[in-house]
């Protein structure tokens, strides 16, 4: 067959662990460039020397928890690695690479929010940014990428007309403003209505926070779209558990109730008030991330016909050092062939002996 075969599954359903669905994935480095200007010549990451180990941040993503546990228990520190440097500890110093992902629906809605208040016209002046010079002359950089979203912030100016829309009266009165996100919030739909409105917009490819960037475009070589040489992602919901675990094969103890170090916080809107085609635009927009870290759909998305597809890139050979085919894994497209997936064992087994795709 000439040209492009391809097979077509749906998310989650791939007889793989995450890191070996990401070391198939294929992302276009150039499309998600909004997504890694950061990462173009070195990755963000805690580096524990003593225990030869490597976290790799994604906000959103169990992140502060992780850090704590890098940097109290694991004698770690906050680095930024040149990508030689990254290659170097791992290749030939046996470091592990490991990092945190969440259900990205999930994960996006937490990611607005915290978007959302980092972008606020608040964050150029007022009360929260009145002795922080720099972080006013960031924001006076970045906030050119909201022109988009004139709705987002109608009616607000300081921060305390955004608390106003979310938080209880009784608990501003207090003046203790982090209470706040210990509250249901009592957004009367206004938040709800511009987060929709939002998302209707958006297309994904061009986030106006580095928290609304994909973990799959967390996971990359930012110059090339070549995949990081995890060791490990776990699951972000059991973070604690998991780190506790990941302790004990260096040698260290971390007792039950010493992880609680993330940032407890209530949505500024009603996430149970989220219309359901809303959340399918939700999922579409993170079709990456689902089909590149073998994530299953949630229920409302599952009719949605978001499919991943198994492709072979003849004639690219992409980043691959070594003389194979390229048989990648990305959201599906459309194409004109189109082969569905019928047995996952047999899928597993070429993925992992990396043969040629036959249609």
């Amino acid at each position: 067959m000439n040209g492009r075969c391809r097979l077509k599954f749906k998310p989650g359903t791939l007889q793989l662990s995450s890191v070996q669905t990401l070391q198939q994935c294929y992302v276009d480095a150039n499309k998600y460039k909004e997504h890694t200007l950061r990462s173009r010549n070195t990755v963000a990451a805690s580096v524990s020397h003593k225990h030869k180990m490597i976290y790799r941040n994604i906000p959103k993503s169990a992140s502060s928890t992780s850090r704590h546990a890098m940097m109290d228990f694991l004698e770690g520190q906050d680095l930024q690695l040149k990508h030689d440097e990254l290659i170097n500890l791992i290749h030939e110093d046996n470091y592990t690479m490991v990092s945190f992902i969440r259900e990205p629906l999930t994960r996006f809605y937490s990611s607005y929010d915290e978007a959302y208040f980092r972008m606020g016209p608040w964050m150029g002046e007022g009360e929260i940014v009145w002795d922080k010079p720099k972080l006013r002359e960031w924001f006076k950089n970045v906030k050119h990428k909201m022109d988009k979203y004139p709705y987002l912030y109608e009616g607000m100016k300081e921060i305390n007309d955004f608390r106003k829309m979310y938080c209880p009266k009784e608990v501003l009165g207090t003046g203790r403003f982090l209470d706040c996100n210990e509250y249901d919030s009592i957004d009367d739909g206004r938040l709800l209505k511009r987060f929709e409105q939002f998302v209707h917009d958006y297309d994904g490819i061009e986030p106006f926070d580095v928290h609304l960037n994909m973990q799959t475009t967390n996971l990359i070589y930012g110059s090339s779209g070549e995949p990081l040489p995890m060791s490990a992602l776990y699951n972000a919901s059991d973070a604690e558990k998991e780190w506790q675990e990941v302790a004990s094969q260096k040698g260290v103890t971390i007792l039950d109730g010493e992880m609680k170090h993330g940032r407890h916080q209530s949505r500024r809107f009603d996430v149970s008030k989220v219309s359901e085609a809303t959340q399918q635009k939700i999922c579409q927009i993170l079709a990456l991330d689902y089909c590149c870290l073998n994530f299953k759909l949630p229920k409302v998305c599952d009719d949605v016909g978001l499919y991943c597809a198994l492709e072979q890139m003849e004639g690219q050979r992409m980043w691959k050092k070594d003389d194979s085919l390229n048989v990648v894994i990305r959201p599906w497209g459309k194409y004109s062939v189109q082969v569905s997936l019928k047995d996952d064992m047999w899928l597993h087994h070429r993925l992992i002996q990396r043969r040629i795709v036959h249609c």
